[in-house]
């Protein structure tokens, strides 16, 4: 079936003009957003920006294809890149704002870019999360902090930006990014959230309930056009808004939360009838066992959980290439450590992060990397026993 690249290549002939931008556009320029563009695209919310073509061939100057492991450099976003870059649609296209900002410390993982797509039009993305420990603890941070630091700097980011530049401007962000753009939406002035012509969260976390009811929300709400797979998992975390697009997809399991799978129907996703059940009860499962801790409990658990990783030298998945089996099984040892109620919670967290990792990457890697032989139990299973212990108890 069609899918995000087929489009690309089918529409490369068709101006904004004749045929207005779309979700597609949105979502590939969004998926640029993983690449790393350090020193190629500049930060200032001034400059002209860089076009897309000329973008590509200095990307492929500066990096030969020489990718760490585990990377975000997939081959289908670098097939986009260049795709995008040979595309009469796209090529023109200039790419400003680049900003990728990672504190260990701080606990920050943030990335963005934005693209003038004409004298009155800016796309600006935010990334999801990337191949860091951190990128993945801040995720769970926003099960249960009011504010994370990613979010800051995205409010920060979009203010400035919309401060220095003129005209309408389309949101955007894979996963833990399209959380970033609502938030950061949600946290500007009214004239400004005027300008926002629509939020485009791609199987995206939502935000907290006392968002929702916030003003602030109200006043772009409508504007919000979510889309998730039919198994979708990371964009079924907090209040998911109602009316959310279901897409079809080519895979299974959380490999469906990579867009490359969602299915196109001429300029829009293939539509699925509705969520499969694993997805309605993860979702379920998962918002149970955050409701059964406190604030401070899950603090604790999660300092705990991505501590050990930390302690075992991998502050990267591609830190896992320099002996893995001694990393897997000082992790191993680590969790072995801890009460056995979090080990068990810590063994379902170990078995959804490397398998989301390891699946989505094993063919993209040069370098042979041993699956996971842990023994880890389903990780539904035990976050259904363990909420039900937490009632009882």
């Amino acid at each position: 079936m069609p899918n995000l690249l087929n489009y690309i290549e089918e529409s490369q002939y068709d101006n904004f003009y004749d045929k207005p931008i779309n979700k597609l556009d949105i979502l590939a320029l969004t998926e640029l957003s993983y690449l790393p563009f350090d020193n190629l695209v500049p930060y200032s919310f001034t400059e002209n920006g860089v076009r897309l073509d000329r973008l590509a061939t200095a990307f492929e100057e500066a990096y030969k294809n020489n990718f760490p492991p585990f990377s975000m450099v997939t081959n289908n976003r670098l097939a986009l890149l260049g795709l995008l870059a040979k595309s009469k649609r796209f090529k023109s296209i200039k790419a400003f704002g680049f900003v990728d900002d990672y504190q260990l410390e701080q606990e920050k993982q943030f990335s963005a870019i934005s693209y003038r797509i004409d004298r009155k039009t800016i796309v600006t993305c935010f990334r999801g999360t990337d191949d860091t420990i951190i990128g993945w603890k801040e995720d769970f941070h926003m099960t249960y902090m009011d504010e994370i630091p990613a979010q800051r700097a995205a409010s920060g980011y979009l203010e400035k930006l919309m401060m220095q530049q003129m005209g309408h401007f389309y949101l955007a962000g894979h996963s833990k990014g399209g959380n970033l753009a609502l938030y950061a939406a949600c946290q500007q002035a009214t004239d400004q959230q005027d300008r926002i012509l629509a939020i485009y969260p791609f199987d995206s976390p939502g935000l907290h309930k006392k968002h929702l009811e916030a003003p602030s929300y109200q006043a772009i709400h409508q504007r919000i056009f979510p889309v998730i797979p039919q198994n979708s998992i990371v964009g079924m975390m907090l209040e998911t808004p109602e009316n959310a697009q279901i897409v079809q997809s080519n895979t299974l399991g959380i490999l469906q939360h990579i867009s490359f799978s969602w299915e196109v129907d001429g300029s829009d996703f293939k539509l699925a009838p509705a969520l499969t059940s694993d997805s309605l009860q993860t979702d379920q499962t998962l918002k149970a066992w955050t409701a059964s801790l406190t604030d401070e409990e899950l603090k604790d658990f999660f300092d705990l959980f991505f501590g050990i990783f930390i302690q075992a030298g991998i502050e990267r998945f591609s830190d896992i290439t320099v002996n893995p089996l001694q990393k897997l099984q000082e992790i191993d040892r680590l969790r072995k450590e801890v009460a056995p109620e979090e080990a068990e919670m810590m063994d379902k967290l170990i078995r959804l992060l490397f398998d989301t990792r390891y699946q989505i990457w094993k063919d993209n890697i040069s370098t042979s990397i041993p699956s996971p032989e842990l023994s880890l139990p389903d990780w539904r299973k035990l976050f259904q026993r363990t909420t039900a212990e937490n009632k009882e108890n």
